[in-house]
């Protein structure tokens, strides 16, 4: 797979996220077919995406301008944290974008 695809792909899954809602690097990762770490280079180069929905595996981002953000879109927090229990999506909830032929 290219790496034109796998950034793609990585685009892709992150648009899915909903207002509202947020997922991690790990989850991203799995539905893409990449690494998590895959995923946080992709969003450095992504000024388009909305960043602001992607958050470590304990709920924070490396932004605090992601709270104005999580307030407009009713994103649960507590100050730099969402509430993952409440809006974070995993691979199940993104469905399969990850998948090509060899």
């Amino acid at each position: 797979m290219s790496t034109d695809t796998r950034v793609d792909d990585v685009r892709a899954v992150v648009r899915r996220i909903p207002p509202g809602n947020v997922s991690t690097y790990g989850e991203i990762a799995k539905v893409a077919g990449v690494g998590a770490r895959y995923v946080g280079w992709v969003m450095s180069k992504g000024a388009d995406l909305p960043w602001w929905r992607v958050v470590n595996s304990t709920g924070r981002t490396h932004s605090s301008a992601a709270q104005d953000h999580w307030d407009a879109e009713g994103i649960p927090h507590n100050g730099n944290r969402v509430v993952l229990a409440e809006c974070g999506l995993d691979a199940g909830d993104l469905g399969d974008v990850g998948k090509h032929a060899p």
